[in-house]
């Protein structure tokens, strides 16, 4: 059979066998006597429509982030709610672009600017994943300006 190099902090050995022999800073064992410590990673597959926000599953900023290289997903942040938009990419009228530019990102504020709660509610709901936080958008939002006077702020002066 085969000899394998392990990466000691990832891959142990099972048992010591007389097959195993240390060398310096790596170990070489018998690939039969390889244990692996670190679980697969976790699925998380979409959740009931009528689940609520606060029930779903958490995933881990660092989970979202690769969520493309490791499963092959496209997965976004609207609000600390992750979403799906795997399968959407294809139908989304805005197309593709604007979709892969936030993958494994926070799009909250650039979503609400072309989207209204009830195109959320009607299909967003089936694309959930789970909740998170910590994971940033990588845009500034600009301020929205009517007019003259930036909304909201009342002491310009104008009257």
């Amino acid at each position: 059979m085969g000899w394998l190099q392990l990466n000691r902090q990832n891959i142990t050995p099972s048992s010591t066998h007389n097959n195993s022999t240390l060398h310096k800073d790596h170990s070489t064992t018998h690939i039969e006597d390889i244990h692996i410590d670190n679980p697969q990673p976790r699925c998380y597959p979409p959740v009931a429509i009528d689940l609520p926000d606060a029930s779903l599953p958490f995933v881990p900023a660092p989970t979202v982030l690769d969520a493309e290289s490791r499963d092959h997903r496209l997965w976004l942040v609207i609000d600390n709610i992750v979403y799906d938009c795997t399968d959407l990419i294809s139908e989304h009228p805005g197309g593709s672009t604007v979709i892969n530019s936030f993958v494994g990102k926070d799009c909250s504020w650039q979503f609400w600017r072309f989207h209204t709660q009830e195109r959320m509610r009607v299909y967003g709901r089936g694309l959930r994943v789970g909740r998170t936080n910590g994971v940033k958008n990588p845009f500034r939002e600009p301020a929205r300006y009517v007019g003259l006077r930036r909304l909201g702020n009342t002491d310009e002066g104008w009257d």
